[in-house]
């Protein structure tokens, strides 16, 4: 597996649970509070991730991005929810709702495996995690295909439920070679 995966614990929940409680539900939001908690664990992985790189950043989690990784630009990290471990040939999404307001030079990909049956306590219901990489521009630019609400891929089944720019995991740049990068400018 080329992804880091990092198995989650009380600790990870707790956190989620704490952010996600402090953010109002956006108008739009596909799934609510549900929605909220998926992307307050991304980051949290994520940013844990960074620390662990010696990866320098700060947290700024405006809607214009999340993290600022000093001397490399701004980051937006997307989270997505799967039941199955991911491959190079699944998809990243960026939703474009907030593309164009957005002012980021990476978008980090972290991707949440959970059970099929979630658990009473929403959160618990996801086990691993995945850091399945980033994307700057120029990869969004080249490899991206945008999709239009109501549309479906048909290699895959799925039905857009807003319109997004997605991309193959496998064109993404690896997180270690990401944080490599980031750590050799600071």
């Amino acid at each position: 597996m080329r992804y880091p995966v990092i198995k989650l614990e009380e600790r990870h929940y707790e956190a989620a649970e704490r952010a996600a409680s402090l953010l109002p539900v956006y108008r739009g939001s596909h799934r609510g509070v549900e929605a909220n908690i998926v992307g307050c664990l991304g980051e949290i992985i994520f940013t844990e991730f960074l620390l662990t790189s010696e990866v320098g950043y700060t947290g700024d989690y405006a809607t214009t991005h999340d993290l600022t990784i000093i001397n490399s630009g701004r980051l937006d990290v997307k989270t997505k929810d799967r039941t199955v471990e991911p491959r190079d040939t699944y998809e990243a999404s960026v939703p474009l709702y907030n593309h164009e307001h957005q002012d980021v030079a990476y978008w980090g990909f972290v991707s949440l495996h959970r059970t099929k049956t979630l658990s009473q306590r929403f959160v618990e219901s996801f086990h691993h995690a995945y850091l399945v990489g980033v994307a700057n521009r120029a990869i969004l630019d080249r490899h991206g295909k945008v999709w239009k609400a109501g549309e479906t891929d048909p290699s895959n089944g799925t039905k857009f439920w807003t319109d997004c720019i997605n991309l193959p995991l496998g064109v993404l740049k690896p997180i270690i070679e990401a944080t490599q990068i980031w750590r050799s400018r600071q």
